[in-house]
């Protein structure tokens, strides 16, 4: 009785007083092919998510989880009062090809066929991102910094402040989804940050962002 009190008192907590995030992607861009050592083709692309809540989206890191041999991370909520609350996450990962940790489920990528007999649909293997400040998207809102707070892929501390943005671009490992063997025709390619609804925000309804691309000749182009 105690721990569903808790659950449902830490719930209902979430109204006037705190600064949730709200992370909403923009549009795969820098679309191109690549071909692999192997023969494989790779829809490589740029991918943007953004924080335009009323706070930042703070992710710090507590024990080590013995079981999955993992770091856990805490989302930590601030309030307008300046206190903060900490509620689990997920974990940090050490990531080999970057080179430094990961916050894991952050987002995912899709590719579905729109108008391509015979192709079936895609999903990156890339879970796992570093997120921190990299590009100003609207620094006028409230609470948003003009310089960026997050900046480091260290495992104490990653986020990113209302306003900014973290962009993974197409050059960087798992910027990819693998279509060799895919026909020509059209495809949804969708961009969805917090997947599995880890993170706390003040909406949940706008985290998915999908453009329609013509793969065609061993090119890609972009058709809305």
């Amino acid at each position: 009785f105690i721990l569903t009190s808790l659950v449902f008192a830490g719930l209902s907590a979430f109204s006037a007083g705190e600064l949730l995030p709200n992370l909403t992607p923009l549009p795969a861009k820098d679309l191109r092919l690549e071909t692999g050592s192997d023969g494989s083709i790779f829809l490589r692309f740029s991918a943007t998510n953004w924080n335009k809540g009323e706070g930042p989206l703070e992710l710090v890191a507590g024990e080590i989880d013995n079981v999955n041999k993992k770091r856990n991370v805490y989302q930590r909520i601030y309030q307008s009062d300046g206190n903060s609350t900490d509620f689990l996450a997920g974990s940090f990962v050490w990531h080999e090809g970057h080179g430094h940790f990961h916050f894991e489920e952050f987002a995912k990528y899709i590719l579905q066929p729109v108008d391509a007999p015979g192709a079936s649909e895609q999903i990156s293997a890339k879970t796992t991102f570093c997120v921190i400040d990299t590009d100003r998207i609207n620094t006028r809102l409230t609470g948003a910094p003009k310089f960026p707070v997050y900046t480091a892929c260290n495992s104490d501390r990653q986020g990113i402040s209302v306003g900014w943005s973290d962009t993974y671009k197409y050059y960087l490992a798992g910027q990819e989804i693998d279509i060799t063997g895919l026909p020509d025709g059209d495809y949804r390619l969708t961009i969805e940050v917090d997947p599995k609804n880890l993170l706390l925000e003040t909406d949940d309804t706008d985290n998915v962002n999908t453009i329609q691309i013509r793969l065609q000749n061993g090119r890609v182009k972009i058709l809305r």
